[in-house]
């Protein structure tokens, strides 16, 4: 009978071993699900603010080359650009990139456009010839020059 109750005791003694090493392991791979999310959440955010600012700035560099003519406002912050019967005022604001479209001669305002894309910033200067556009997300920002004419 002594033998038995040791052998019950061993086998409990075992089991709980094997739960507390289930347990164990459960833990390390809730934790390694949590690091791989978190991982993943800042890689999508980094490749969705490059890709719109790469996006946005490829769309506004196709508008300047087409355009007849671009004048420059609010100290570069916008940019009105005439093209093809119409002119397209393009702004920054409330953490988008905006359009809105005029006839040649309306009002040049930065205000009341239709939603581009998501940015934080735009920035256009003129140098020798050349557009320089930069467009801001977030943290990042991304540069391009533009021939004029």
């Amino acid at each position: 009978m002594k033998d038995h109750r040791a052998r019950s005791m061993g086998d409990t003694a075992s089991a709980v071993g094997s739960m507390l090493l289930f347990v164990l392991f459960a833990v390390c791979m809730l934790m390694a699900v949590a690091v791989a999310a978190d991982t993943y959440s800042r890689i999508k955010t980094g490749y969705q603010q490059s890709f719109g600012t790469a996006a946005s700035i490829k769309y506004i560099s196709n508008k300047l080359r087409a355009a007849e003519n671009v004048t420059l406002l609010e100290d570069g912050s916008a940019a009105a650009i005439e093209s093809a019967g119409t002119v397209s005022v393009i702004y920054c604001g409330d953490g988008g990139l905006y359009e809105k479209n005029t006839v040649p001669g309306g009002e040049l305002t930065a205000d009341g456009g239709e939603l581009i894309s998501a940015a934080s910033s735009l920035e256009f200067s003129e140098h020798d010839g050349l557009y320089e556009i930069t467009v801001g997300s977030g943290s990042s920002s991304s540069v391009i020059l533009v021939r004029k004419g």
